[in-house]
């Protein structure tokens, strides 16, 4: 559960987090011995995975065109249903880069910055800036969300507050 949870934060629906998940794992099985470090082995892998099938979901809309599986116009419709918190917790992680992301996926899931960097390849400073500034971004971001959410309770939605001089 908390390797699909990892994935879901690389910015992966929780289905799509399942579908790499659950690849990787049938396809490790067989040598689950072998791997020093599972673990660590399983994140990598399922993080490679995950953006394998997202290459391939980002062509599959106008291939479906092309092959006349579907039209243009239902290529808009998405999934009816994602978890409020999850969604809450997407929509801020979706305004970091990838490599923010990438690096509060595993903060998440508990690593320490210096475990990071090793499974990563990364400096350890490198990935404590990343921590650093994807933590003030997220700050920031719920912040202003609030202040706005407050605003229109006071206010009324729409309502824009003047806080200048006249």
């Amino acid at each position: 559960m908390s390797l699909v949870r990892f994935v879901v934060t690389l910015g992966a629906t929780w289905e799509e987090a399942e579908d790499a998940v659950g690849d990787v794992l049938a396809e490790l099985l067989p040598r689950w011995n072998q791997i020093r470090s599972p673990r660590a082995y399983c994140r990598k892998a399922s993080e490679r995975a995950y953006v394998n099938s997202e290459v391939r979901l980002r062509k599959a809309p106008e291939a479906a065109v092309r092959g006349h599986w579907t039209s243009a116009a239902q290529q808009g419709a998405t999934d009816a249903y994602e978890g409020l918190e999850q969604e809450y917790a997407l929509r801020h992680l979706r305004l970091l880069n990838q490599e923010q992301r990438r690096v509060m996926a595993y903060v998440f899931d508990g690593y320490q910055p210096e475990e990071i960097a090793a499974l990563l390849g990364k400096n350890p400073g490198t990935v404590r800036s990343n921590i650093r500034h994807a933590r003030k971004r997220l700050k920031t971001a719920i912040i202003a969300e609030r202040e706005r959410e407050l605003s229109e309770t006071t206010n009324g939605p729409g309502t824009q507050t003047h806080l200048g001089g006249s």
